[in-house]
């Protein structure tokens, strides 16, 4: 791939990229739930649109960067909002275990970010 270390543009373009990607992918995990196991027709539509969409702009992306950092990226951004998302929308509780792991996964982001 070619380098986006000395193009801040193109650095911030994948990066919001990456981000849109997290985001179609955690609201794609959220219809999961209302999918009921894949038996409600629209949810498992939405899902299956969003988790597609998600994929293709993640690898779009992902010509600009490894394929290593791009996933931990993608996969870091999506566990955070995913925790965030499961808080907000389903009620779910979020342990001082939980909010400790989450404060790594952002640490470790940015650390392969920075590098």
């Amino acid at each position: 791939p070619r380098s986006i270390r000395s193009n801040p543009d193109i650095r911030m373009k994948t990066l919001v990229l990456y981000s849109i990607a997290a985001i179609m992918y955690v609201t794609g995990g959220a219809l999961m739930k209302y999918s009921h196991g894949l038996t409600q027709v629209l949810p498992t539509l939405g899902l299956t649109a969003l988790f597609s969409t998600g994929a293709l702009i993640q690898a779009r992306a992902m010509q600009f960067e490894q394929l290593g950092s791009s996933y931990v990226l993608v996969l870091g951004l999506e566990a955070l909002l995913a925790v965030i998302l499961g808080t907000v929308l389903f009620g779910e509780q979020l342990s001082g275990r939980a909010a400790a792991g989450i404060t790594l996964v952002v640490i470790g982001i940015l650390l392969i970010r920075l590098t």
